[in-house]
């Protein structure tokens, strides 16, 4: 009887000595898992730039000199137009929105033609931009640039592609134009009667 009673807590013991083993093989893979990339390691940043600010478009401007000279991340909409960076052949601008429809702020960013390309569609009426993900150094005020705010992106990748939102016809709208239209005839016979009446 004692000899199946120290029988049992050792298989006991020794099970949840496996348990525990097998928890800690699986628990790194099960929080890749869980993490959606964001946390990985990135082979492609550079030894130099070994903290990345991953902000908004928004902080930039409010707190410019924490991200001064810095390598920054940021998200945004690709709106109005491809600009040729004059004297950098090989380079373009474009202008990043915040996705946030109460946040106006944008930023333009200096990137290669080639990064430039991954972009289906420029923000306008009716359009939806490219949501676009930067990353690159933040200048506050760039000496090369005129002095104005900028973003030299080194990394760049689509989030999400460009939608156009086409006008759809919608026969409802022009009913009040209509009955307004109908309403002037019958007033303009009403008028055109009783003006030939008093003859």
């Amino acid at each position: 009887m004692l000899a199946e009673t120290m029988r049992n807590r050792i298989l006991r013991r020794g099970l949840c000595l496996l348990g525990i083993v097998l928890l800690m093989a699986f628990a790194p893979v099960v929080a890749l898992a869980d993490d959606d990339g964001q946390n990985l390691v990135d082979p492609t940043q550079r030894a130099d730039n070994s903290f990345i600010y991953d902000t908004t478009i928004e902080s930039l401007f409010e707190q410019s000199s924490l991200y001064e000279n810095r390598t920054v991340q940021v998200t945004g909409e690709v709106i109005g137009d491809r600009i040729n960076a004059s004297g950098e052949p090989g380079y373009c601008w474009i202008t990043l929105t915040a996705t946030d429809s109460e946040d106006k702020s944008s930023i333009s960013v200096l990137l290669s033609d080639e990064q430039a390309n991954q972009i289906d569609r420029y923000g306008k009426y009716g359009v939806t931009g490219t949501i676009l993900q930067v990353r690159g150094i933040y200048h506050q005020s760039c000496n090369e640039h005129d002095g104005l705010p900028d973003i030299h992106a080194t990394n760049s990748s689509v989030v999400t592609r460009g939608i156009d939102h086409p006008d759809a016809f919608n026969i409802n709208e022009f009913v009040p134009g209509l009955v307004a239209i109908f309403l002037g005839f019958v007033l303009m016979g009403i008028f055109y009667f009783a003006r030939e009446r008093t003859r």
